[in-house]
């Protein structure tokens, strides 16, 4: 093929007419020869034909003189001109135009105009030049692109001396511009270009990313290619292949979008899918088509997304003047250098288990890392090419793997930048399987590995502050689970069935119980894994297909979850995959229905429908690790009076190493006094505070009442009785700040305080008021529930967070003479969830008129402290 076949004689006698049938016949000639002819040939030889044509134009507007110069500039002066992209030209003169110009410029646009082209154009006075590039970059890096096409080809070569100098634009400062520039059109794609419909030249891994390796290489080198980084050695010849391979698809798949919407289009819209899957030769059976043509899409997009990352830190080491990076060193495999965690030495993994690592490291100094050498992506891209098999298959490696899902930090940038960087897909075949995987229905915008990384991230942003009131619930709940772990390793499953012809969820299940054996997990664990995975739509479908406030069918469901944990991470994980389906789809109407849902199931699992042998088995389980724990394979003589003597709520309430923990304390610690512990820990959200002393009247009204004088908020507490008279009391605190309590002096003057009022009897300050409450209406509810003890009854008072509101509960308890047994608490935004279980004066369940009573009275007092 060669460029005369679509550059005929023009002739000054050709009509409008004439002119447009050539530029039809030229393009349905590079149509006809665009699935087997090279696309960077077919986009050059659309760039000559439009060369020779604009040429001819101007020669016939009697513009050619020595004054006066036409250029191409933009993508049309780089010599890639796409099906329908605009023909960006500039003419050029030295001082002024004189009235015949200045006509003849105004035909010469006009029959362009009137040929039907869609033009990018300027007229400049070459004098004018300097403060145009300075007052806009975007005129700048135009310009940088500028092709000589008729007139003085000094005009054009006078314009690049001006641009390569720095008195327009220093390198330092160009640089900062377009990396800002980059920046600020990816946080536009929210970040990510795996939409189910991607920008192929704005998203990132998008043309424009190329582009802007390009504008920089020839402000800072005066290259005119990408071909020069490999002289300069910034690219590898594999890189620089791998670079032009995936430029060249993107450029494919636009060529075959802009004829499929026969105008520009940048956007692979859904609607044109299968005419643009069907012109790159992926065939005509449209969802395996588009499935083939996406992947590669996407794995191209990646590509240029990872090699500019890494061009673009090589470049500003190389173009910004920068004081010395402070290198801190991790271990003998890793340092931070600068806000960058880098490898210490080229062959650092050859031990397989430094690749999970590595994320690790990131996530245990995310306060310190904002990403990945260039260096070190280089030798991730190297070893995850020479992989044969997975890195799974490594026991270090699922070791690692497991410790980056129990980090409070593991999902965020570790997460991530695993992700970006191929290595869930190494570690995962099931995740290798769903990438670029679409999903063909009205609700998913991400494909399927893109849906399951945004699930995850939306579960980790729970554990901060709520980016929107319909977010406070789910946060709060989120916030309380200890065993974050099953729900997020059942997230990153939740999806990965999909593509196999069956019920993904069935599937998913499967994959995720081999998963949980293989790395060893806990049985309990595993089977909460693989339910989540089987019914992590069952809260969305209920929400959608039934009638939620109807007792019978939220009975039903809450026979079916069984347990409150499982509950609480079903809510979250369902909360999370809405948000990652679809921005749209998460509204306050959808977050108030599953609030009012995840309510309705938590009274139903209390009312008696809570699963015993569930409860019973994580007991088990929890005393046995304990056990391993503390180093031994029998339970020592202290241990197990303990233990005798203490409710099962202990066990199945408090983590392992909090067992090992409290335990140890208890045992050590003289009976005739108050033991009270505060975790030094704040990274879990929360302070643990412990308390275990005998039991004495007043107990829990005097705690909770001394904890709101330190404007500390309770939001979830667990207090029991032992088999004699002592009291077991955890509580998940915050200060006034609402972080954790964060230094050991404010530790130790709430131990201080709480030594004081609860064993030397001092007086309680009066607790301040809530102040948040005021713009808050609420019904107080009181409900009895079902007790599986016949002789206790389970009362349950849900009300706006009030620390006077517990002084009133006991007083109420102390007034009807009632004994208190045990006592749950649990904060979840403004609402306080409190369930005691009671007895009468004689030690036996209340009657009907006592509760009723009892009802009226905890209505009364909280109707007077927040008016309805």
């Amino acid at each position: 093929m060669s460029g005369s076949d679509i550059s005929p004689q023009f002739s000054s006698k050709m009509s409008i007419t004439d002119y447009k049938k050539v530029i039809q016949d030229a393009d349905n000639y590079l149509n006809e020869n665009f699935t087997h002819v090279a696309i960077d040939e077919i986009v050059k030889l659309r760039a000559d034909f439009f060369d020779a044509l604009l040429i001819h134009l101007w020669q016939c507007a009697e513009l050619s003189s020595d004054n006066l110069s036409l250029n191409a500039v933009g993508g049309y002066g780089r010599q890639t001109l796409h099906l329908h992209s605009d023909i960006d030209i500039c003419v050029l003169f030295p001082e002024e135009l004189s009235s015949h110009q200045t006509t003849q410029i105004g035909l010469f646009f006009t029959q362009l105009w009137d040929l039907g082209l869609e033009l990018g154009h300027s007229v400049r006075a070459l004098n004018e030049i300097d403060n145009a590039c300075k007052e806009d970059i975007t005129i700048a890096t135009s310009l940088f692109e500028i092709r000589h096409l008729a007139g003085p080809k000094s005009h054009a070569n006078q314009v690049l001396d001006r641009l390569y100098g720095d008195d327009l634009w220093s390198s330092e400062a160009f640089f900062k511009a377009k990396v800002s520039e980059q920046d600020e059109r990816h946080l536009k794609a929210q970040g990510s270009a795996f939409s189910l419909e991607p920008n192929l030249k704005n998203s990132p891994g998008g043309m424009r990313d190329i582009q802007t390796l390009i504008w920089v290489t020839r402000k800072y080198f005066a290259a005119e290619d990408m071909a020069a980084l490999r002289r300069f050695g910034f690219f590898t010849a594999d890189e620089y292949t791998e670079l032009l391979e995936s430029q060249h698809f993107i450029w494919r798949a636009r060529w075959a979008l802009h004829a499929a919407a026969e105008r520009s289009q940048n956007r692979l819209l859904i609607s044109l899918q299968s005419d643009v899957a069907r012109l790159m030769g992926f065939g005509d059976n449209s969802h395996l088509a588009i499935e083939k043509m996406m992947r590669q899409l996407y794995r191209a997009m990646r590509r240029i997304s990872e090699l500019n990352q890494m061009l673009l830190q090589y470049f500003k080491d190389e173009i910004l003047v920068q004081a010395d990076k402070k290198s801190t060193p991790l271990n003998q495999h890793f340092e931070i250098n600068g806000r960058l965690i880098n490898a210490r030495h080229d062959d650092v993994f050859v031990d397989r288990k430094q690749l999970i690592a590595l994320f690790n490291h990131i996530a245990e100094n995310s306060n310190d890392i904002d990403g990945i050498t260039p260096l070190t992506i280089r030798l991730i891209r190297q070893v995850r090419r020479r992989l044969l098999g997975d890195l799974q298959d490594f026991h270090s490696c699922r070791k690692e793997f497991i410790a980056l899902f129990r980090h409070p930090q593991g999902m965020g940038l570790a997460l991530s930048l695993m992700h970006k960087h191929g290595i869930l897909a190494s570690y995962l075949p099931q995740w290798r399987e769903i990438a670029g995987q679409m999903q063909f229905d009205l609700y998913h915008v991400y494909p399927v590995d893109e849906h399951t990384h945004k699930l995850l991230k939306n579960l980790y942003s729970l554990n901060g502050k709520p980016e929107s009131p319909s977010l406070a619930q789910p946060s709060t709940v989120y916030k309380a689970i200890e065993n974050k772990e099953a729900l997020l390793l059942a997230a990153l499953f939740h999806d990965l069935g999909k593509g196999r012809g069956g019920d993904h969820s069935e599937l998913g299940a499967v994959d995720a119980l081999q998963f949980a054996k293989f790395h060893e997990l806990k049985p309990s664990q595993a089977k909460v894994i693989v339910w989540l995975v089987k019914n992590h739509l069952l809260l969305s479908l209920s929400c959608q297909r039934l009638d939620i406030y109807d007792p019978s069918e939220v009975k039903n469901l809450a026979k079916s979850i069984g347990t409150k944990a499982r509950l609480d991470a079903l809510y979250c994980l369902t909360v999370a995959d809405i948000k990652a389906t679809n921005d749209e789809l998460w509204t306050n109407w959808k977050a108030s229905l599953l609030r009012d849902l995840y309510l309705s199931i938590s009274y139903a699992l209390r009312n008696g429908l809570e699963n015993v042998l569930e409860q019973r088995t994580i007991v088990r389980e929890h005393k046995n690790e304990a056990l391993e724990l503390m180093g031994v394979s029998e339970t020592p003589d202290v241990i197990k009076q303990l233990w005798k003597r203490l409710p099962l709520s202990f066990f199945s309430n408090a983590q392992p190493r909090d067992i090992v923990r409290y335990s140890r304390a208890m045992t050590q610690h003289p009976v005739e006094h108050a033991l009270i512990l505060l975790d030094e820990s704040s990274t879990k959200g929360s302070s643990d505070l412990f308390v275990y002393m005998k039991d004495k009247p007043g107990l829990f009204v005097t705690l909770f009442n001394t904890l709101a004088s330190l404007q500390i908020s309770v939001q979830q507490a667990n207090i029991s009785k032992t088999k004699d008279g002592y009291v077991v009391e955890s509580l998940k605190i915050l200060d006034y700040d609402h972080h954790p309590i964060r230094t050991a002096g404010r530790r130790d003057r709430i131990k201080k305080r709480l030594k004081q009022v609860l064993f030397e009897n001092r007086k309680v300050p009066k607790q301040r008021l809530n102040s948040n409450i005021g713009s808050f209406v609420s019904e107080p509810k009181v409900e009895f529930l079902h007790s599986r003890k016949k002789d206790r009854t389970l009362i349950s008072v849900t009300a706006l967070d009030n620390p006077q509101f517990m002084s009133h509960f006991c007083n109420g308890f102390r007034q009807f003479e009632l004994n208190i047994h045990s006592a749950k608490i649990t904060t979840v935004g403004e609402q306080v969830d409190n369930v005691f279980l009671v007895s009468d004066k004689n030690g036996q369940s209340l009657d009907d008129e006592s509760k009723q009573a009892l009802k009226s009275f905890f209505v009364d007092i909280i109707k007077e402290q927040v008016p309805i």
